[in-house]
């Protein structure tokens, strides 16, 4: 009478089991699928009137090292990106050079996802030819302010020199240091000595001392 209710139980788990050992089957690739692209910077298609420094993508979940690239494409073929991959938990970046044409630009990428997988994909924009000129006057005007600095530079450089070029030559001994003022000295004291013996050496001084010492 007692096995009656266990075999019935039995038979109501084991099945109750086999269901959720599917369903965790079923779920456990879902956890390890790709990332995917949630948004970007610039946009796919978006039309741009100021060039952008850098190209950012923003993914569901965080990349991993190893093996990301970013390649940005030019009308004319030229490719424009500037050092490696920066990952920065879901975001990965890179710096472009001064995009100097007007037209449409491509941003290719191969980026590891969270399972160990690569996800290649790419998108695009465009920048107009106002975008292009605005860069390049900001490059002029700072090409500019860079020379401007160095010819001021230059000026208070030789502006400085210039006193003590014209001190040298109005004063020779300058160029004799320390030494110019021990040689003035040893002259002035040899100039005083020599007028002291020549005074007490004058006639006149000692034949006065002998008439007075006479009778």
């Amino acid at each position: 009478m007692t096995t009656r209710p266990v075999a019935c139980r039995c038979a109501v788990l084991i099945p109750a089991l086999g269901a959720a050992l599917l369903l965790g089957l079923g779920s456990a690739p879902a956890a390890l699928a790709h990332n995917y692209l949630v948004e970007s910077s610039p946009e796919d298609g978006e039309e741009l009137d100021s060039a952008p420094e850098e190209i950012t993508l923003t993914f569901n979940d965080d990349a991993l090292e190893g093996g990301n690239t970013i390649i940005v494409t030019g009308p004319s073929g030229e490719t424009y990106e500037e050092g490696g991959v920066r990952l920065d938990g879901e975001t990965a970046s890179t710096g472009l050079r001064p995009l100097d044409t007007a037209g449409e630009y491509t941003a290719a990428y191969r980026i590891v996802s969270t399972d160990g997988h690569p996800i290649e994909d790419e998108l695009a924009f465009s920048l107009s030819e106002d975008g292009v000129a605005e860069d390049q006057a900001a490059d002029e005007e700072e090409d500019a302010e860079t020379t401007g600095d160095q010819d001021t530079a230059d000026q208070d450089g030789t502006a400085d020199e210039g006193p003590s070029e014209n001190t040298t030559a109005s004063d020779p001994m300058a160029r004799f240091g320390p030494v110019a003022g021990v040689i003035a000295a040893i002259a002035i004291a040899a100039l005083i000595i020599v007028l002291l013996v020549r005074m007490r050496n004058r006639p006149g001084q000692g034949g006065g001392s002998d008439q007075a010492d006479g009778p």
